[in-house]
């Protein structure tokens, strides 16, 4: 039961950064219209959401084609207009969670007054995020560390991405940081998040791991502000 309950919650999270019920709302009004980019952009979101539980229930190796299908309620002919393989859906939701994140970070630049403020905001949405959507988001990092997956490729696009931003927000707070410097401290970040999500941290022990991180950022990134 708690399991179908931390389940239903994943989904529930990610359902609604995709959109939520108001995006359901506007399916259901162009519907007698025909598909449109609207419905096929729900059908796939359909597909992935009822992805997450499968694939955090079962794993990717085991998880088939036909268990989406169920859980999708979905034809096979629906599923293959969308997806090619079940690993084209773990990819979708995986690109999904990146954009996301990056978007939270994006907007968090506007309303937090200084660099610090905003790598300790940071460093809390990212842990925040994880622990909320949570098994889905262990499985597909462990599977993005695998040099052989399809994730693999678009992990290093969001670390390259990541990187991007924390050089564009920070590029007034001197001395200027070796592009290194900043894959390495998302490669510590991703690490925590791993250990922490396999064990079922303790949520003081995720507090504490955001602490540590936000003052290895600024202290690594903005060296020079914290004396002042």
């Amino acid at each position: 039961m708690q399991q179908a309950l931390a389940e239903l919650g994943a989904v529930r999270a990610v359902f609604e950064d995709l959109g939520g019920y108001g995006a359901v709302a506007q399916q259901q009004e162009q519907e007698q219209e025909g598909e449109g980019p609207l419905i096929g952009h729900l059908q796939r979101t359909n597909i992935q959401l009822a992805a997450i539980a499968v694939f955090a229930r079962k794993g990717v190796a085991e998880t088939t084609v036909n268990d989406l299908l169920l859980a999708a309620n979905v034809s096979r002919r629906t599923f293959y207009k969308y997806f090619e393989n079940k690993m084209q859906v773990l990819e979708g939701i995986y690109q999904t969670a990146v954009a996301l994140l990056l978007t939270r970070f994006r907007e968090m630049q506007s309303v937090a007054g200084s660099p610090q403020a905003w790598l300790q905001g940071m460093v809390g949405r990212y842990f925040d995020y994880h622990l909320a959507v949570g098994p889905i988001i262990r499985l597909m990092q462990e599977e993005a560390l695998r040099a052989d997956s399809p994730l693999a490729a678009h992990r290093q696009q969001a670390h390259n991405e990541m990187a991007r931003l924390l050089a564009e927000r920070l590029h007034d707070a001197p001395p200027a940081a070796e592009p290194l410097t900043y894959r390495a401290l998302i490669w510590a970040m991703e690490a925590a998040s791993l250990e922490l999500l396999g064990r079922a941290a303790r949520r003081e022990e995720i507090e504490q791991a955001k602490r540590i991180l936000s003052d290895l950022l600024i202290a690594s990134l903005c060296p020079l502000s914290r004396s002042t």
